[in-house]
């Protein structure tokens, strides 16, 4: 009990550089498993081929991201709304800022459904829970370089590499999502626009 107060700020420090850990790393080597386990429809708006080998390849450069040394940054993490942010900011380099947005949903919602035949609209209600982690980059030369969204069980949702845009469409598809995404989406790119330019 008497070294109590000499474990605590060890304890602490511990607990900090916890919550500051960057978990791109993770989240690449996860997406990339489900990838090798599944067929997906890629929309690359800078290839009329796109394949899992270029998207492959896109991940090693996410990867050199998720391994740049942060011991020299400057960290802070704050809450808006649903979406908790990890920001690490760098006073020297290319690089100035790296950001992870942590977003849990449980969605809750009636989707109608309409027929083009003469049939009824028939109603049904989803209920689902949602982890999404974002990452952004944000450089000297492009105020967003990097973009990386992924979800949890699902995995590599989309990415963006300068204004190269890829997304990945799942034939199997988690409940709720196609509901979810549009909307988030757009909240989430207003939301690192406006945290790059506050930078």
């Amino acid at each position: 009990m008497i070294y109590l107060h000499l474990l605590f700020p060890l304890l602490l420090s511990l607990f900090l550089n916890q919550v500051a850990d960057l978990q791109l790393a993770r989240d690449i080597e996860k997406d990339a498993k489900i990838l090798d386990n599944t067929s997906v429809y890629i929309s690359d708006n800078a290839s009329l081929s796109p394949s899992i080998q270029t998207v492959a390849t896109d991940l090693q450069l996410f990867m050199v991201t998720a391994r740049i040394d942060l011991s020299q940054s400057n960290y802070t993490s704050s809450q808006q709304g649903k979406h908790l942010i990890h920001t690490w900011k760098f006073g020297e380099g290319d690089i100035k800022a790296i950001y992870q947005i942590d977003t849990s949903i449980a969605l809750d919602t009636v989707v109608t459904q309409r027929y083009l035949e003469d049939r009824a609209p028939t109603q049904q209600r989803i209920m689902n829970n949602f982890t999404f982690r974002t990452y952004a980059v944000s450089t000297t030369a492009a105020p967003i370089r990097l973009y990386y969204i992924t979800e949890d069980e699902q995995g590599l949702l989309e990415y963006k590499i300068d204004d190269r845009h890829v997304e990945l469409i799942y034939p199997k598809r988690k409940s709720g999502l196609s509901d979810l995404m549009p909307k988030l989406r757009d909240e989430l790119d207003r939301l690192v626009v406006g945290l790059s330019k506050a930078d």
